[in-house]
C-alpha cells in the first residue's frame, strides 16, 4: 500500500460517491426495506474503511496526468503565499495548518465534552436501586435470556434527554427521559438500548467519529454518520423484535411512536450515543415498516443492489490519477545518468541544485518530487562543511 496525496484526494473522491450511493437507496422507503440489515451495515463499514485507509493498493491502475496535476502540484509546493520568520507558507503548508488545527480543535472539544458529561454521571441516583427493584428485575431478565459480555454499570432518569440512550462501551450508562414508562415499555426500551451493546455498536460508532474528525471539512462524512447511526438502530430494533413474544411486539411498535411524539425539542446528544428514538417522524415510520414488513430481503432488489454496491466499492480502489513530470524538461531538454555522486543542493528560494559526479553543475530543479532525483542527498549551501 502506497500513500500519497493524489490517493487521498482520489479515496474522498470515491468515498463520497459512494456515500451518495448510500443516500439513495436509504432515502427511498421502498427499496431500503428490500435490503438485509447485514448488507446495510457491512457496505458501511467498508465506505468508512474507504475513507480511513486512503491508499494505492497492489491493484491499483495508476493514469498518468503530465498537464493538469502537475500544474496543481507546482502551485501548491511551490507557490510562496507569504513569509512567517523566514518560513515559505505555499498553499499546500496552509491547507494542511488549517486541516491539522480543525483536527486539534474538535478533538479537543469533544474529549472536554465527554470529561463533563463523566464528571456528572455519579451525581445522579442508579435507578436500577431506586425505582423498588422494577428496573433491575427487567435487567436481569434480559440478561438471563440474553446475555451480554459488560452489563449496564448505571440507569439514570434525567429531564436532561428527551429519549432513552446508551452510551460507553467498558462502563455502559442507559439514559431515560423523566416520562412515565409502564414495566413492559421499560423492558422494550431496555432490551433495545442493550441490544446496542450485544452488537458492539459502539464500535462502528467510534470509526465513524474518528473518520469526522479526521475529514472534519468533508459534509459527506456526516451523512455517512447520519446513515449508520440509522442502520444500527433497523439491526437494534430488529434483534428486539424477534426476541419479544408477539403479544409484546405490538407494544414495541407503540413504544416507538410514543417516544418519538414526545420529542418537543431536539437535544444534542453526545457525538457516540445511540438514541432509541429520534425526533424525525420520517425515520421512525422507516423503522415500523420495516418491522412489519414480512417480504424476505432475500429478494432480487437485495441482491442486485449488492453487486452494485461490490463494484463501486471495487471501482473505488482501481484507478488513480498521479501527476507525471518529465525530468528532460526540468534540465533543459537533456536527459543524463544520475551516479551515486550526485547530490542536490537547496537555495534560498527553495529551488534545487543539481550536481553530478560530485563536481558538474547541470542545471536548477523546481521540483524535487521526481523518481530519478527524490532519493538524492540534500546539502544546504548555507551550510556546507
Amino acid at each position: 500500500m502506497h500513500f500519497s496525496a493524489t490517493s487521498y484526494i482520489m479515496a474522498v473522491l470515491g468515498g463520497n460517491c459512494l456515500i451518495c450511493f448510500l443516500c439513495i437507496i436509504m432515502r427511498d422507503g421502498r427499496i431500503s426495506q428490500k435490503l438485509s440489515i447485514r448488507f446495510l451495515k457491512y457496505f458501511s463499514f467498508f465506505v468508512l474503511l474507504r475513507l480511513i485507509l486512503p491508499f494505492e493498493f497492489f491493484h491499483t491502475i495508476t493514469v498518468p496526468s503530465e498537464q493538469i496535476l502537475p500544474a496543481i502540484m507546482d502551485f501548491c509546493n511551490e507557490q510562496v503565499l507569504f513569509m512567517i520568520r523566514h518560513i515559505a507558507v505555499t498553499p499546500s503548508v496552509l491547507f494542511l495548518s488549517i486541516w491539522i488545527g480543525g483536527i486539534v480543535c474538535i478533538v479537543c472539544s469533544t474529549v472536554r465534552n465527554y470529561m463533563r458529561l463523566y464528571r456528572i454521571i455519579p451525581r445522579f441516583p442508579d435507578l436500577a436501586d431506586d425505582s423498588g427493584g422494577k428496573v433491575s428485575a427487567i435487567l436481569t431478565a434480559i440478561y438471563n435470556t440474553n446475555p451480554i459480555r459488560r452489563p449496564v454499570k448505571k440507569v439514570i432518569r434525567t429531564r436532561f434527554v428527551n429519549t432513552p440512550c446508551v452510551i460507553g462501551f467498558f462502563s455502559p450508562v442507559i439514559f431515560l427521559p423523566d416520562s412515565d414508562f409502564t414495566q413492559e415499555e421499560l423492558y422494550c426500551i431496555l432490551f433495545h438500548e442493550l441490544s446496542h451493546l450485544r452488537h458492539m455498536d459502539f464500535i462502528w460508532m467510534l470509526f465513524a467519529e474518528i473518520l469526522r474528525v479526521l475529514n472534519w471539512w468533508n459534509p459527506f462524512v456526516i451523512l455517512l454518520r447520519k446513515q449508520l447511526s440509522d442502520i444500527l438502530e433497523y439491526h437494534a430494533d430488529n434483534a428486539t423484535f424477534s426476541s419479544l413474544p408477539p403479544t409484546r411486539r405490538e407494544l414495541y411498535l407503540d413504544c416507538l411512536i410514543k417516544v418519538a411524539r414526545s420529542q418537543q425539542r431536539k437535544q444534542p446528544l453526545p457525538a457516540m450515543t445511540l438514541p432509541f428514538s429520534k425526533s424525525s417522524p420520517g425515520s421512525t415510520t422507516c423503522r415500523v415498516l420495516r418491522l412489519i414488513n414480512t417480504e424476505s430481503h432475500r429478494s432480487f432488489t437485495n441482491y442486485f443492489i449488492t453487486g452494485i454496491a461490490v463494484l463501486m466499492l471495487f471501482a473505488s480502489t482501481l484507478f488513480i490519477f498521479e501527476p507525471s513530470w518529465k525530468p528532460e524538461e526540468e534540465l533543459n531538454g537533456k536527459v543524463f545518468s544520475l551516479d551515486d555522486d550526485s547530490y542536490l543542493q537547496i537555495r534560498k528560494d527553495g529551488k534545487y541544485e543539481l550536481y553530478m559526479d560530485d563536481e558538474h553543475y547541470l542545471g536548477i530543479i523546481t521540483n524535487r518530487d521526481l523518481e530519478e532525483i527524490r532519493d538524492l542527498p540534500v546539502y544546504d549551501e548555507n551550510n556546507l562543511d
